[in-house]
């Protein structure tokens, strides 16, 4: 397991780093417009959407049952019920493409409020107006809205990839195997990335929606289905409902909410900032996101991928010994990881953003890097929720992370609200930081209820005595940020090379500042990792 981690650490590092390089790409080519704007607001409900059932009944609800199974010898039951799922959902998506084409005009008008303009509804704009929530204005914009719902019908038909690969990356992951899903982002991210930069020759904005057909084709399912028949994968004409196949359903309907509650806050703060700010807040917004998202889907989803099959099967054969110690390992390794990106995150905020987005003016660099600042709150909470969402998902629990989970979208919505009239883009950030904690607290708490017993007091250490190491790595950071804004000529804001420098050397001496302390004060977590890491990359050499 421990070297799963490793592997799915580096492999969702490259997604995550290709998914920055996709928006970068996209902020190169439309920066802070409404084009910009356009394409992450068609991205709102498919994404939302393979989050819902892809990201979580298939992730989730399939693996346990899966896993079961083939823990009992029962192979053959287990490909029958891969096979009858397989068909269903096939049969699902392309029903789900095609009514999101026909519908694409409608929805586009649902999530660009300020857009729609006089066609709006007059109760809502009466209740945006009251919150003070129309800072964007209410001219309306319908050539963006027709942008916006031109490349929203070539996301739909993506969602039939998406969703049948998600049945063909959680079935690899049940087979222990991660490489290929972990590729499958990366090569969808490589096609949007191609798309933006031939856009301006090819079909204009459109081009992006190419890019995300093509790329979810052939990353999360072509690939995805070459890897599972070489490990044995077998379709079979199974289309009737199987006994394993209704418990995954009735695993998966809870899992679908559970999973997709950071979608949902971010499909709430995603509409109330194109209302709040008009041209460039969600762009903003997005930009934002997936800096601070970075750390946590590295670390956090990297970890919780391969913790996740082998809590199932310590659940499945009642080993609660393993699965205690298993879970122990995966949030103390999450927690020393996640707590000092935390905090070079926010440190390198305004600089991160200058150094990736050049082009941007002093304003946009300044709206970017304060949401992110507060965005940051919510990068351990997150790295926490999806190790404490699948350890419920693991002993067949599905019910606790959904009510928890919907706690904290009230939180989010009620907050937002709030604080989107108060502080603009910056304020949906702080409402998204105080749902996270919300959810990740509320996981924790009830799953020590449940269990009984976590290694919470070894949990509790290792914060503890991770804590100064990320102080002192902190105070380093900013030190040699100062130093180098205040002695180098363009105050770091100069060129390319100063950009660069104010980014590379302050992370640089932090890392290094942290994993001195840390090795000092003779952190398990670090000699752990060290070890996993040269075990791998010595067997790679070998």
């Amino acid at each position: 397991m421990a070297n799963a981690a490793i592997l799915m650490i580096f492999a969702t590092l490259a997604s995550a780093v290709t998914g920055m390089f996709r928006d970068i790409a996209i902020g190169h080519v439309y920066g802070r417009t409404v084009v910009a704007d356009a394409f992450y607001n068609a991205a709102t409900i498919p994404d939302f959407l393979y989050f819902l059932v892809a990201g979580g009944a298939l992730r989730t609800g399939f693996v346990p049952v899966f896993t079961e199974l083939m823990a009992k010898g029962e192979e053959d039951r287990a490909w029958r019920t891969f096979s009858a799922i397989f068909w269903l959902l096939a049969m699902f998506s392309a029903v789900l493409a095609g009514a999101g084409m026909m519908l694409a005009e409608p929805i586009a008008r649902f999530v660009n409020p300020s857009w729609a303009g006089g066609s709006m509804n007059e109760s809502l704009r009466a209740f945006l107006e009251a919150m003070g929530l129309l800072g964007g204005g209410l001219e309306g914009n319908p050539d963006a809205l027709a942008v916006c719902a031109q490349i929203m019908r070539l996301m739909f038909p993506a969602q039939i990839f998406f969703l049948l690969g998600g049945l063909l990356m959680g079935t690899l992951n049940a087979r222990k195997h991660f490489f290929w899903p972990a590729m499958g982002p990366i090569i969808y991210n490589s096609a949007i990335i191609a798309a933006a930069l031939l856009a301006p020759i090819l079909f204009g904005p459109t081009t992006l929606g190419i890019g995300v057909l093509i790329g979810a084709g052939v990353g999360n399912f072509g690939v995805q289905v070459v890897a599972l028949r070489n490990r044995g994968g077998r379709l079979l004409p199974v289309f009737r409902p199987t006994p394993a196949v209704r418990r995954v359903v009735m695993l998966a309907l809870p899992v679908m909410l559970g999973l997709a509650i950071a979608e949902i806050n971010f499909a709430i703060t995603k509409i109330l900032a194109n209302a709040v700010e008009g041209e460039g807040g969600v762009s903003t917004l997005n930009y934002a996101n997936h800096l601070w998202k970075l750390p946590a889907r590295v670390i956090g989803a990297g970890i919780a991928i391969a913790l996740f099959p082998a809590l199932a099967e310590h659940f499945a054969l009642g080993d609660e010994k393993r699965y205690t110690r298993d879970f122990s390992f995966g949030m103390r390794n999450v927690i020393f990881l996640t707590l000092p990106a935390t905090a070079l995150t926010m440190v390198l905020a305004q600089p991160s953003v200058a150094l990736l987005w050049p082009g941007f003016s002093p304003e946009g660099i300044q709206a970017v890097s304060l949401t992110l600042w507060w965005f940051s709150f919510g990068i351990v909470p997150l790295g926490a929720v999806y190790i404490g969402a699948r350890a419920f998902y693991a002993r067949h629990d599905t019910m606790t992370p959904v009510w928890i989970g919907a706690i904290s979208v009230v939180a989010c919505f009620t907050s937002a609200l709030w604080l989107a009239g108060r502080y603009g883009v910056p304020g949906l950030a702080m409402a998204t930081s105080v749902s996270g904690i919300i959810n990740a607290a509320g996981l924790l708490v009830l799953l020590q209820v449940r269990v009984g017993g976590l290694d919470g007091r070894e949990i509790a250490t290792s914060v503890l005595r991770v804590i100064p190491a990320t102080l002192v790595m902190t105070a380093v950071a900013s030190a040699s940020l100062w130093a180098l804004q205040s002695y180098l000529p363009g105050g770091g804001t100069g060129g390319g090379v100063e950009r660069l420098l104010t980014v590379a050397v302050p992370l640089g001496l932090g890392a290094l500042a942290f994993i001195g302390v840390a090795r000092a004060m003779g952190l398990r977590e670090l000699e752990s990792a060290w070890r996993m890491m040269a075990k791998r990359f010595s067997r790679g050499k070998a």
